[in-house]
């Protein structure tokens, strides 16, 4: 028989135990949970406030239309702005599917860092490593590109092969782009390697940043070689699905193509319509992936440690800085395909613009604050005014928000 004293210990142990399965825990909800216990509970900004930033590029028709999303550790927002359309007239704009251009990138050096981590991949061997006879990756004067070079754009390559450079010159200034653009969709793989057979690096491999489309579709097709798949079939296993974005993808279903925001050219006045181009598999890494607002929220909440995911290592992992962008001011780091600003307020926002002939993304973030944003545009502008400037924007004032109140904070416990 227990002793009064080993009876109170025995009932206060049991106790405890009972307390630590009833009372949560700080376990991280799954996506799913998170995407529907997190709506609209966003606390960073008021819709007031974002209108603000938003408001001026449908007054100055910058862009037709577009959808903000507003996460942070409280939760997320959607708030579409202007006069968004699709094929099927009555789509949400939380459900309205856009291309997210070069977005697509920073989700090619997830795959790299999950390859990394599985053991399937090393970001730093060379890139030949992958490809062996079938791909002559060049290198300069013996220095071989790595799988690092690629996704911090050190690689040397030329933005893109000389068949982007081919167009009509007789046609409009937009319809030049979009025939130069078309050939993310006509220019193979093989059509590719055959060109880099004869092609010299622009700079020795690591040396100088130079930004590269092709750079960022060689990295996409090396990590998918490494795993024997295609590249769209691989973001789909291990990315898209274990987040559950089930509307996001790198290939369009006719149902797709129904809720596909139409895009316009507002690189050329008067602004028209754009067309579909869709990038095949091995241009998919660089700017073929295409999804919507409920499905980025999602994505960010993962790259902010918001939600439980077997990807969270190799998040932390393209977050990083690897290489030098610009001293500045303001220094500008590069992550795996991410670029790293550094505020002369201390503070670090990670971001990534994109664009298509037809769309405008843009994504910015401060995991230390685990707050974001992400615009989706249905209005390219090719060289004028881009939607990450204002997604920008947005992060830095939250940011300000965030370090006044904590002042305050602090000033009341004086």
């Amino acid at each position: 028989m227990m002793t009064d004293p080993e009876k109170h210990t025995f009932i206060s142990v049991t106790m405890i135990c009972i307390l630590l399965l009833i009372i949560p825990g700080d376990a991280l909800p799954s996506p799913e949970a998170w995407r529907e216990s997190a709506r609209d509970h966003f606390t960073g900004m008021t819709r007031d406030e974002v209108d603000q930033y938003i408001d001026p590029l449908i007054t100055y028709n910058v862009t037709n239309g577009l959808v903000v999303v507003l996460v942070d550790p409280h939760g997320y927002t959607i708030y579409p702005y202007g006069s968004l359309k699709t094929r099927a007239g009555n789509t949400p704009g939380n459900e309205t599917l856009f291309d997210i251009g070069s977005v697509s990138k920073v989700m090619t050096g997830l795959l790299m860092a999950v390859g990394e981590r599985e053991g399937v991949y090393t970001i730093s061997a060379p890139t030949r490593t992958w490809f062996g006879d079938t791909c002559p990756i060049p290198d300069y004067e013996g220095k071989e590109i790595t799988g690092l070079d690629l996704a911090t754009h050190r690689s040397g390559l030329p933005s893109t092969p000389d068949a982007f450079s081919e167009y009509d010159p007789d046609t409009s200034y937009a319809d030049q782009i979009e025939q130069s653009m078309n050939h993310y969709l006509t220019l193979s793989f093989n059509d590719t390697c055959e060109w880099l057979e004869t092609t010299k690096l622009l700079a020795p491999p690591g040396y100088q940043y130079l930004y590269s489309n092709l750079g960022a579709a060689i990295a996409g097709a090396s990590i998918a070689q490494a795993y024997g798949e295609t590249y769209p079939d691989l973001l789909e296993k291990m990315i898209l699905k274990p987040l559950g974005m089930t509307h996001s993808g790198a290939s369009w279903t006719m149902e797709d193509l129904k809720r596909r925001a139409n895009g316009y050219r507002g690189y050329e006045y008067p602004t028209d319509e754009a067309i579909l181009i869709r990038f095949n598999d091995f241009w998919t890494a660089t700017g073929g992936v295409h999804s919507n607002a409920d499905d980025m929220a999602v994505f960010l909440a993962a790259e902010l440690g918001l939600i439980d995911t077997p990807l969270s290592d190799a998040i932390a992992m393209t977050q990083k800085p690897y290489a030098l962008i610009t001293e500045g001011p303001p220094l500008m780091k590069q992550g795996l395909f991410w670029d790293i600003l550094y505020n002369r307020d201390g503070t670090t926002i990670l971001n990534k613009s994109g664009e298509t002939n037809a769309h405008q993304a843009a994504i910015a973030l401060n995991p230390d604050l685990q707050t974001g944003v992400i615009i989706l545009a249905d209005t390219a502008t090719i060289t004028g005014n881009h939607v990450i400037n204002n997604a920008i924007a947005l992060l830095e004032r939250m940011q300000v928000k965030h370090k006044t109140s904590g002042l305050s904070n602090e000033s009341d416990n004086i």
